[in-house]
């Protein structure tokens, strides 16, 4: 049982910032949920509200979606407001067309109230292991004990940087992008960001339109580049109007599309990528980036292209094709592990790439689910949405036959000391 500790709960709606309220805690939830970013609180909702399943969303954290309060100050969503709300409640209307960080915090805040999601946080889950009825959660406030439970802790769990040779011996600065906050610290400084991705383009656009001296932007595979929005709708709309259509089809009417918004864009550094857009998402996992702001930079000389990065020394950084460059300091734009394999690493659910295996959303064992990892080709917050309740439904059909089979066991034992 977990000893008696915060439990965060429906607050007054009227409040702009996230506060718990003190209450007492389940003595043992039906569900357990691990992680309180969009993934935890979006099953946690569909389990409460869908079918009355009692639900605790635990998180190391003092406040729910801490991945999105620690990004960058210029973030924005990369995809549109309409289409990437959790499921019963809409981005408010005032957040925009693509709403920035501040307004996601709002928002998920504003979603944990209103949904009444019950939250345990603070509290970190060290381990899981499988007991006889359930589930076993070794905490940093003790045992929690669930019937099920699902992984929700997302895909940035720990930032990860590149074992480059000679790093160790690098005098400059070396940064990973989720520590980068804004680029006042880099103002008249040579600056390397290494990634291609959509957190490369916009911390490079960044530094290059407040006072660093220099930006490179290493990169090694060439990314698609697309425009936020084309014929004033968000590009990602017309993503999902090809969601059904197999890469094949749809790739090269892309690919048309893209040079004639671009133009040719190889004299500049991005070379044309190895598979189609479509087929990058879904064999690669790689989205396309944003590239608005980054290409204009690129073309007006403020933001340079390289090769990707093969060794560093003390104070320089060798590419790809043999040239160098002389940083003051490095930006790592490349990316997030989950970091599961302490939690469920010896229970055999995980796979290569330490995901929970079977997709974005699925049972990866009897009466332990996932939803959040992988990347989805419609968008994260789409996708979990969508998900969200089909999961739920899977996670209450799991409760009631395990209930049923329970009961047939009871039965079946009391009738075996009866007739002995």
């Amino acid at each position: 049982m977990l000893p008696a500790g915060p439990v965060h709960r429906k607050s007054p709606p009227e409040l702009s910032d996230f506060q718990p309220v003190v209450g007492t805690l389940p003595v043992r939830p039906d569900v357990a949920i691990i992680g309180a970013g969009p993934s935890g609180l979006s099953v946690a909702r569909e389990l409460e509200h869908g079918h009355r399943i009692p639900t605790l969303v635990i998180d190391r954290a003092e406040v729910p979606a801490v991945a999105w309060r620690t990004r960058y100050d210029d973030f924005r969503l990369n995809t549109s407001g309409f289409l990437s709300h959790l499921p019963g409640q809409r981005i408010p209307l005032g957040a925009g067309r693509w709403p920035t960080k501040e307004d996601m915090v709002r928002y998920f805040d504003s979603y944990v109230r209103r949904q009444n999601i019950t939250l345990r946080l603070g509290c970190e889950v060290n381990r899981v292991d499988r007991t006889g009825d359930g589930w076993r959660l070794d905490t940093s406030s003790g045992e929690v004990r669930a019937r099920a439970i699902v992984l929700a802790t997302g895909r940035y769990a720990t930032p990860t940087i590149p074992a480059w040779p000679g790093v160790d011996h690098f005098t400059g600065e070396l940064v990973h992008s989720g520590d980068f906050s804004n680029a006042w610290p880099f103002r008249g400084r040579d600056v390397l960001v290494v990634g291609a991705g959509n957190s490369a383009a916009d911390i490079a656009v960044a530094l290059a339109d407040n006072g660093a001296r220099k930006v490179w932007l290493a990169v090694r595979t060439p990314p698609h580049l697309v425009r936020r929005a084309m014929g004033g709708f968000p590009s990602d709309i017309f993503l999902e109007m090809f969601a059904r259509v197999p890469a094949r089809a749809v790739d090269p009417v892309i690919a048309r599309l893209n040079r004639l918004l671009w133009g040719d864009l190889s004299g500049y550094g991005f070379d044309r990528p190895p598979l189609g857009l479509k087929a990058s998402v879904e064999q690669r996992g790689r989205i396309p980036t944003l590239a608005d702001e980054l290409v204009d930079a690129v073309r007006a000389g403020r933001i340079e292209v390289v090769a990707a990065v093969e060794a560093v020394d003390s104070n320089h950084v060798i590419l790809a094709d043999g040239a160098s460059v002389t940083p003051d300091a490095i930006i790592a734009a490349t990316g997030f592990s989950t970091d599961l394999d302490g939690l469920v690493g010896h229970l055999g659910v995980l796979d290569q790439q330490g995901n929970p295996r079977g997709g974005f959303a699925s049972q990866v064992a009897d009466g332990m689910f996932a939803l959040g990892y992988g990347i989805p080709p419609n968008g994260p917050l789409r996708a979990i949405r969508l998900h969200a309740k089909p999961l739920a439904r899977e996670v209450a059909a799991y409760l009631e036959a395990a209930s049923v089979t329970g009961h047939a066991a009871v039965v079946a034992h009391i009738g075996e000391k009866a007739s002995g």
